[in-house]
């Protein structure tokens, strides 16, 4: 029996298929009206055997990924257990001289007298978003050594760490309240801009209710808005009128 139903899946082909909810069989191929009939009768123990497959084929799948994770595992104890693995802190100046400073592990080579990247995620990367008082000091010593290509990095211990970490918190508070300062400060200054002009508008509007003539408000150019005109810039002249409306004018060039 199980012959004939290894014969029938491989002929035609045949998978495990779902419709509506219901499990069933997909056949392919053009099988004889004979054929479909047997397939039909032994839809069951088709099915079972394609499930059987499946459940082997999930198995075999689950064994090689633990063995290819234990296999990854044991190179990674082996790294591990002959890497010179150190904390640095990494500076960093790209192709367009920007600059970078982070914390990482990194891999040092001393046959190069260099620092290589971590292997197996071991890096640890933290990115210092502010320029403290620690950092440059520690970037004037005189064991930095080379990182790839346009990196250098510095040896720090624990305690180091800690305190470059600590600096960080401290620089961004003093950055959001600079910052805040700063933003309080460009609002109080276009304010006063803003109130200044309204002074200085307004008093061209008492002059001309005054004088009983127009004053000029403002004086600009843009391009002509006449295409039935042969000049390529207009002269726009904005006029405070004495019943306090505003007249404007414009002004063609050739």
């Amino acid at each position: 029996m199980k012959a004939k139903i290894d014969g029938l899946i491989k002929k035609f082909k045949i998978e495990l298929a779902s419709k509506d909810g219901k499990e069933g069989l997909a056949v392919f191929g053009k099988p004889s009206a004979a054929e479909v009939a047997e397939i039909k009768a032994l839809k069951g123990e088709i099915m079972a055997e394609l499930e059987r497959r499946k459940a082997e084929r999930e198995a075999q799948i689950e064994v090689a990924r633990a063995e290819a994770e234990a296999r990854l595992e044991q190179k990674k104890q082996e790294y591990l257990a002959t890497a010179d693995l150190r904390r640095c802190l990494v500076y960093r100046q790209d192709e367009f001289c920007n600059v970078t400073w982070s914390i990482a592990t990194l891999s040092y080579n001393a046959e190069q007298d260099r620092y290589f990247s971590a292997q197996y995620g071991l890096s640890n990367y933290i990115k210092l978003e502010h320029v403290t008082a620690m950092i440059e000091e520690i970037s004037q010593r005189k064991d930095s050594k080379f990182y790839g290509l346009e990196c250098v990095a510095w040896e720090i211990t624990d305690e180091e760490e800690k305190a470059l970490l600590a600096e960080q918190v401290t620089a961004k508070e003093k950055a959001e309240k600079e910052a805040a300062e700063a933003a309080e400060k460009k609002a109080a200054e276009e304010a006063a801009q803003k109130a200044a002009a309204e002074q200085k508008r307004q008093a061209k509007f008492d002059e001309a209710r005054k004088t009983g003539r127009p004053v000029l408000l403002q004086r600009w150019s843009e391009p002509c808005n006449d295409p039935r005109e042969e000049c390529s810039m207009d002269i726009v002249r904005q006029y405070a009128m004495p019943d306090g409306s505003v007249k404007t004018e414009r002004n063609h060039t050739w």
